[in-house]
């Protein structure tokens, strides 16, 4: 019979390499902006165009960024936090209340919680303290969604519920553990990410295959914030675990939610 104990430690490790990953934050490296009129004319090649293009969206994707950090003042959220497992049982599950308050304070207070309290405790609420952590202290994790760390370019569009998105695909430019590989889908009204999914640049571990996930956001009062998110390790001999955190019931404070020119 399988250790829910090592499972879990090994799980851990591809699950908080994800934490680490930038969730609603992005570089506060600004680039040029590339010039329209000279896309409009139509006078670079097809792929200096789409280049180009790739650069002004991901401009534009920062600048929205910092205009809604400078607005969001507060909210709440109610999390579940849960891990599964490949046979549809479910090991822990905890709900949880999470207060942010600008520039850098959450607070978590737990509404509720079963199953493993070896999941509850290394997984759960040591993910709510390095998260907790980073905002404090006011640090971005090193691997940003920039292309410093990918080779980034746009293949495409689709429609998330009501958002038209331009479909950008992610490669790492270093096999490493804090990188990923992936497709990014960004409102194309908004410049905010609606979705990204991929999975681990590099494995944390020899025991674990791969480490997929899944984030989700959604408009609320016109800021982006987190809807759900889902992490997959698949562990040599042990099979597959899942984490899924879902995020609702928010209130949010901020000043009027008013895109930036």
């Amino acid at each position: 019979m399988r250790s829910t104990t090592a499972i879990v430690k090994l799980f851990l490790g591809g699950v908080l390499l994800l934490s680490a990953m930038p969730l609603v934050t992005l570089s506060s490296h600004r680039y040029e902006t590339v010039d329209k009129t000279t896309l409009a004319v139509g006078t670079l090649n097809p792929f200096a165009q789409k280049q180009a293009g790739t650069a002004e969206l991901f401009s534009r994707l920062i600048e929205r960024h910092h205009w809604q950090e400078d607005r969001l003042s507060q909210f709440t959220v109610v999390r579940t936090y849960k891990v599964d497992n490949d046979k549809d049982t479910t090991l822990a599950e905890e709900v949880v209340a999470m207060k942010y308050s600008a520039p850098g304070t959450e607070t978590f207070t737990i509404r509720s919680e079963k199953g493993s309290g070896f999941v509850r405790h290394h997984v759960f609420q040591r993910l709510m303290k390095d998260e907790e952590n980073r905002v404090r202290a006011d640090k971005d994790p090193d691997s940003l969604i920039t292309p410093e760390n990918y080779t980034l370019e746009i293949i495409g569009s689709d429609r998330i519920e009501n958002s038209d998105c331009s479909v950008i695909h992610a490669i790492p430019k270093r096999k490493e553990t804090d990188l990923f590989e992936g497709t990014i889908w960004v409102d194309e009204q908004d410049f905010a990410i609606v979705k990204i999914a991929g999975h681990l640049a590099k494995s944390p571990s020899f025991w674990i295959k791969r480490v997929d996930f899944v984030r989700q956001y959604q408009k609320i009062d016109g800021f982006w914030l987190l809807l759900r998110e889902e992490a997959s390790t698949n562990v040599r001999i042990y099979g597959k675990e899942i984490l899924t955190i879902d995020y609702h019931d928010y209130t949010v404070t901020g000043t009027e939610a008013v895109l930036p020119p």
